[in-house]
């Protein structure tokens, strides 16, 4: 008997004796043992299983996620805040949620806290290295000088409290993509506040690449645009970035895009989540390959949409 698999894997031959008929009992001995054999030699030497999948230590394993480390360095919340939940998850809320875009051989270490800062948050770059150059390590900080009303989650995982999600759609050289994820209509204590976790998710973009003491942003926005390259889906694409008097920002442009893409800023009695679009920003930057499947609402450890074309 010749056994191949549809993978190039390498061809095994299993040869068996034919028994006579009175010995059939036996010949299904040998058959069994043919197929363990078959079954163990293609788990020793197929090089690959399927495309996108990897061999460590003997094992199949699907490509990594990138690692996202955050650490509470302190601070208290300002007095407004309203909805209970807590920082800390919040912030791991947001990693997970970007975690699940991408996969590369990285670990992000992110610092993060409160302090009276001004803005709603902020994010500094700390380390950056590697090639293709990445983050390596940041900071983030939420404001606490009671400037900001923020909405804390306790769930943060689920958006529960607003309702109504839109989507918006835009072409931008390379076929129609999503461009925009927003929750809006709040409830209860959402009411009147500014989102955390989507302060958190748009200070983690800039986290991912799109940072102007980034290199490798600075590099690929020296045209003040972010041009998605064939590697990657909706080649072709030309983000727009947002310029003020100190030239080219790590923002998407508001006037050129729909509104709600997380990395054009984040508004009061709203939720936003990465688009494509801030996906692909992102990767192209800091060279992560994108998740092709992931899907929203359906999974607190994968809650992206997947990047398709329309």
């Amino acid at each position: 008997m010749l056994w191949t698999n549809s993978d190039n894997c390498a061809t095994i031959k299993v040869v068996y004796f034919k028994k006579r008929k009175r010995e059939v009992k036996k010949m299904g001995k040998h058959i069994l043992m043919s197929l363990l054999l078959f079954t163990f030699a293609l788990l020793i030497f197929c090089p690959s299983v399927t495309q996108g999948q990897e061999r460590q230590n003997g094992r199949i394993s699907v490509p990594s996620t990138i690692i996202i480390n955050t650490a509470f360095i302190g601070g208290a919340p300002p007095p407004n805040t309203a909805g209970g939940g807590d920082l800390i998850e919040i912030v791991n809320a947001a990693a997970r949620m970007w975690e699940s875009a991408y996969y590369a051989p990285i670990t992000i270490t992110l610092n993060f806290g409160w302090a009276p800062v001004g803005d709603a948050g902020t994010h500094t770059l700390i380390e950056q290295g590697g090639y293709p150059n990445r983050e390596i390590t940041g900071l983030i900080l939420f404001d606490n000088s009671g400037s900001v009303s923020f909405y804390l989650d306790p769930t943060p995982d689920s958006n529960e409290e607003y309702k109504r999600r839109t989507e918006e759609y835009q072409d931008l050289g390379g076929g129609f993509v999503n461009v925009a994820r927003i929750f809006s209509s709040p409830t209860g204590d959402a009411i009147g506040h500014v989102d955390l976790l989507s302060v958190a998710l748009h200070e983690m973009g800039h986290a991912m690449g799109m940072c102007a003491a980034n290199t490798a942003f600075v590099e690929a926005a020296r045209e003040g645009v972010i041009r998605i390259s064939d590697d990657l889906p909706f080649a072709g694409t030309v983000i727009p970035l947002a310029t003020n008097n100190a030239g080219v920002t790590s923002h998407i442009d508001v006037e050129k895009v729909a509104y709600g893409s997380v990395m054009q800023g984040i508004g009061g009695d709203e939720r936003r989540i990465p688009s494509e679009l801030d996906i692909l920003a992102n990767a192209e930057i800091s060279g992560f390959s994108v998740y092709p499947t992931c899907s929203i609402g359906r999974s607190t450890s994968c809650p992206i949409l997947p990047l398709r074309r329309r």
